[in-house]
């Protein structure tokens, strides 16, 4: 039987933002400390996306609100997110991976499986030695789930944390794994779990040793697969796949609502901005731009146009993402704007013309970006007017961004 492990990031992105403070020379580690990554509660994304381990101890969770988290602990430290850098980080996680193995899948942004094969002879201590070096090398701690199955690899690595290697093969599930209460099977939501409290299932082992057709019953073929996976049953494969970008996207709640369309404009430019430098990166072109909007009621519209031609011209888009708010039959305040790129293709498929200045604009704007940082250049319209010129990706099909961690 193959190795398996799954690699899972400790609050990964708290504790990326640590690695990358502590690297500038910042000599506190936001780690050992109550401290939170949040939006920011003056433009209405006030809530908790990750939280060190101190602040969980006082109650604060992922998903809270600011002003709940500030109840809990008046002396919380907060911090914005930076996607680029969390990007950053999950791309390096990979990079060393595959020097262990040619077969790394990343699962999530902060999580990933690898196949180190068959015939390992101590599969724990290479475990470990991969642990180490993630924390000396990258300067994050990671938790390691070792198995000879995806299902069971993820599920050791939730065990204790953080910066531990947990084991959960077949043979250990009486000991590991059949204790565990219901909400901890692999598949099973909020709705799932509290049907099966209710016909008397509280343990996975409960589950595993139940007649499966007798949760087919209530589950239909869904009960198969909760049968499978409490028994520890999973054949599927590690699979290395080059990820295919299908859309890019960008969105931000106002920092007030807008009921005058021409404001939301400075706004759209930037999330234009973001999304085209986006497109360039992968070298792609899209083909179809739509805009999404969510009014104060919490209403949402999109429309969109398909264009005759393809582009990765951010005046092109922009002028188009304006055209298409102006279509639009808004009758509330907005409060909510997206920019999205799909029908992507490749632009070697197309010939530019040389004589095409803006994209020639666009490209050294890009250069300067590329090497000296995304807001070393910026258009004149942000200038004082405390909107972000490039407004922070929030999309998860952001492309990957050159592989050199924190320095460089």
């Amino acid at each position: 039987m193959n190795t398996i492990l799954h690699i899972d990031c400790n609050n990964a992105f708290l504790s990326w933002e640590a690695a990358y403070r502590l690297s500038k020379g910042e000599r506190l580690d936001i780690r050992n400390i109550p401290s939170v990554i949040a939006g920011n509660p003056a433009q209405r994304k006030g809530i908790v996306l990750a939280c060190s381990y101190p602040a969980k101890k006082l109650g604060i969770k992922t998903a809270l609100t600011i002003n709940d988290a500030l109840r809990k602990c008046p002396d919380l430290l907060i911090f914005p997110p930076d996607y680029d850098t969390y990007i950053t980080c999950s791309n390096e996680l990979v990079s060393l991976l595959l020097d262990y193995s040619p077969l790394v899948e990343r699962y999530s942004i902060d999580e990933c499986f690898v196949d180190l094969g068959a015939n390992i002879t101590s599969p724990l201590a290479v475990a470990d030695s991969i642990r180490i070096e993630i924390k000396k090398q990258l300067g994050f701690t990671v938790n390691i789930g070792v198995s000879d199955c995806k299902l069971l690899a993820k599920t050791a690595s939730g065990f204790s944390k953080p910066d531990k290697t947990h084991s959960l093969y077949k043979s250990e599930l009486e000991e590991k794994y059949f204790h565990l209460p219901i909400y901890q099977l692999f598949m099973v939501g909020l709705k799932t779990c509290m049907k099966l409290y209710k016909l008397g299932y509280k343990t996975i082992g409960q589950v595993a040793r139940e007649n499966p057709e007798v949760l087919k019953q209530h589950f239909n073929l869904f009960g198969l697969l909760i049968w499978s996976y409490a028994n520890g049953i999973d054949h599927s494969k590690v699979t290395l796949y080059e990820e295919k970008v299908k859309g890019i996207g960008n969105s931000t709640t106002l920092p007030a609502d807008i009921e005058d369309i021409s404001l939301l404009d400075p706004f759209l430019l930037s999330l234009t901005e973001r999304c085209s430098y986006s497109l360039r990166m992968n070298q792609m072109y899209t083909g179809t731009i739509q805009i999404g909007i969510k009014t104060n009621d919490h209403r949402y519209q999109l429309h969109q146009k398909k264009l005759t031609y393809c582009t990765d011209n951010t005046n092109e888009i922009y002028n188009i993402c304006k055209k298409l708010v102006r279509e639009m039959v808004i009758n509330k305040p907005i409060r909510h704007v997206q920019v999205r790129l799909t029908d992507l293709s490749s632009n070697s498929l197309y010939q530019l013309s040389l004589l095409n200045k803006e994209n020639t604009i666009d490209k050294y704007i890009d250069g300067i970006r590329n090497k000296y940082g995304d807001r070393m250049i910026k258009r004149a319209v942000f200038l004082h007017s405390g909107i972000d010129s490039m407004m922070e990706a929030t999309n998860k099909n952001y492309p990957k961004i050159k592989n050199n961690i924190f320095n460089g």
